[in-house]
């Protein structure tokens, strides 16, 4: 996991954890609160898919042109190989 992952990680826990203090402490009703509860943590929940999906569409990127360039060398290496055959 990279600083910028974990720096990301750490807010997004920190906030939920700060959130859920601040729910749990508050004068309110039992009703109110597990309503609250079920609401944080259903944007949660959602904040963390959104960066997954966004991370995953990072590292399919990566992994795509990683692919290609893989392709393109041994391709090349292919064609040096048959170029020096054919002038021998």
């Amino acid at each position: 996991m990279n600083n910028t992952a974990k720096i990301i990680t750490g807010v997004v826990a920190g906030a939920a954890a700060g959130a859920l203090t601040g729910i749990l402490l508050a004068p309110d009703s039992g009703k109110n609160t597990r309503k609250k509860i079920v609401d944080g943590t259903n944007e949660l929940v959602d904040n963390l898919k959104e960066e997954v999906e966004e991370k995953t569409g990072v590292a399919k990127e990566k992994y795509n042109h990683s692919l290609e360039q893989a392709a393109n060398s041994t391709k090349n290496g292919v064609d040096k190989a048959k170029e020096k055959l054919s002038l021998s």
